[in-house]
């Protein structure tokens, strides 16, 4: 009888604990389907589903959040180009062997992170809240202090193109092309590292530096003006000093030569390649394809739908944020669309850093803005720091005139970085350049076989920004090559 009593005690033992695992198994299954991340950061229970387009009357269920052993190429390039903020930014800046001296250091940055800047019907900016709020996600432990300091900011501390924005963004909706939380927070961590780098290690500012020794410039748009203030609130020796001033430039590649910055070749070779890039494009069946299904996902034609570059950009400003794919009255844009239109731009873009004409418009197009970076190197007593807040279009042909081309995208907050660097030894100078972090110094055209240390001689630079970028184009001056036709 007690034998009976115990069997049956085990059997009922048995039975609960198989419904408690049952009962916890279904409990996580139902919580990691109601909580979810959304756009602004905070973890809470999945409300009613919002779609981008007011137009929308289905969801979109394509995401690229789900886990992947083999993640896709579409996957993978959001994995870099996003650059979603983390704890830290690391990179080889600084690293030069005993036996050298810093003396200047110039810094080319992207932009943050944005919305899109290319509308399409029924379209909303709902999801993409622009308030820096501190407990939401991404930030840094900086930004109470930032938004303390920045409100702060005088007029005159700023050239008066640029009083019409704020020096930080402050739209609960965000609007097209602005700088978002996650775009301020990823300049935080650039400004942050380069001061552990450069103003704790090599003390290239001392707490006393004074306004020679920072020339500061930007385009005239919100998102790089605000990029460069959140990037230097991190990078300054002292914060909340009134002891610099913002430049508004009129030219997205920093030209400063007025009309000397119009250069015929230059529009050839630009307008040469654009043809040659939109045949390749047209000719790709596969794409073709996607691009008017996208069309027809929100009523447009092939033509309205715009360029290769304005769809991904759509893609990119949803997927960096995690917000779902926008959709049209009955279908929703797809992560396979993406993974297909982005392979296609990869290899369009390796097509192009073949075949040479995008390179000769970006000789022409960055040689002003090299020419002003020598000058000021070569000044006996050259400013410790200088800042040029740009877009893509500024990085993209800089990397191809200096011979590195990207033939993925530059992510959102890139960084270019040129040290100048003294032999203690004597009086030769030497540069290194930085990619996001990567000296790529022996990679340059015009230091391979010339670099000593990881650096290569002032005078290699010298020499191409004033001669060598225009043997290949037949000329002596960028006058002359601004008159050749290809």
């Amino acid at each position: 009888m007690r034998r009976a009593d115990f069997n049956m005690r085990r059997k009922h033992a048995v039975v609960l604990l198989a419904a408690s695992c049952l009962i916890s198994c279904l409990t996580v299954f139902l919580i990691s389907t109601w909580v979810y991340e959304d756009p602004h950061g905070k973890t809470k229970g999945r409300p009613q589903k919002y779609v981008t387009s007011q137009r929308a009357k289905i969801v979109n269920r394509d995401s690229n959040r789900t886990p992947s052993r083999h993640p896709s190429i579409g996957q993978q390039f959001l994995q870099e180009y996003c650059n979603v903020p983390n704890a830290s930014v690391s990179g080889e800046e600084g690293d030069a062997p005993p036996g050298y001296h810093l003396e200047s250091v110039q810094v080319l940055i992207r932009h943050g992170d944005r919305t899109t800047y290319y509308p399409i019907p029924g379209f909303n900016m709902e999801p993409w809240n622009c308030q820096l709020d501190p407990d939401r996600s991404p930030s840094h432990p900086k930004l109470p202090a930032f938004l303390e300091s920045v409100i702060a900011l005088k007029p005159e501390q700023v050239d008066r193109p640029l009083h019409k924005f704020s020096a930080y963004p402050q739209a609960k909706v965000c609007k097209y092309g602005h700088l978002t939380q996650q775009g301020a927070v990823q300049h935080l961590y650039n400004g942050e590292h380069l001061h552990n780098v450069y103003i704790k290690k090599w003390k290239l500012l001392l707490p006393n530096w004074n306004k020679s020794d920072v020339l500061l410039m930007t385009t005239k748009m919100s998102r790089t003006y605000q990029s460069a203030i959140a990037f230097l609130h991190t990078f300054l020796p002292n914060s909340d000093s009134e002891n610099w001033f913002m430049h508004a430039v009129n030219s997205l590649v920093f030209c400063q030569r007025g009309k000397g910055c119009e250069c015929n070749s230059k529009m050839t070779y630009f307008r040469m390649e654009a043809s040659r890039y939109s045949h390749r494009t047209e000719s790709a069946e596969g794409v073709v394809r996607v691009l008017k299904e996208i069309a027809h996902t929100f009523g447009m034609t092939r033509a309205e739908l715009g360029s290769l570059t304005h769809v991904l950009d759509l893609f990119n400003t949803h997927l960096c944020h995690k917000i779902d794919l926008p959709c049209g009255k009955k279908t929703c844009l797809k992560m396979t669309q993406f993974d297909t239109l982005i392979k296609h731009f990869i290899e369009n873009n390796r097509i192009r850093a073949e075949e040479g004409a995008f390179a000769s418009y970006a000789d022409l197009e960055m040689n002003p803005m090299l020419s002003v970076m020598l000058s000021l190197m070569k000044k006996s007593a050259p400013p410790k720091f200088v800042l040029y807040s740009g877009h893509d279009v500024t990085v993209s042909p800089l990397l191809y005139s200096l011979g590195i081309p990207e033939t993925k995208w530059c992510p959102y907050a890139t960084r270019v970085v040129f040290e100048l660097w003294r032999d203690s030894a004597g009086s030769a100078r030497y540069i290194r350049v930085l990619y996001n972090g990567v000296n790529v110094t022996d990679q340059l055209k015009f230091c391979a076989g010339h670099t000593k240390d990881g650096m290569c001689p002032l005078e290699s630079f010298a020499f191409f920004v004033k001669k060598g970028v225009f043997e290949k184009l037949g000329a002596d001056s960028y006058e002359e090559a601004c008159m050749k036709m290809p």
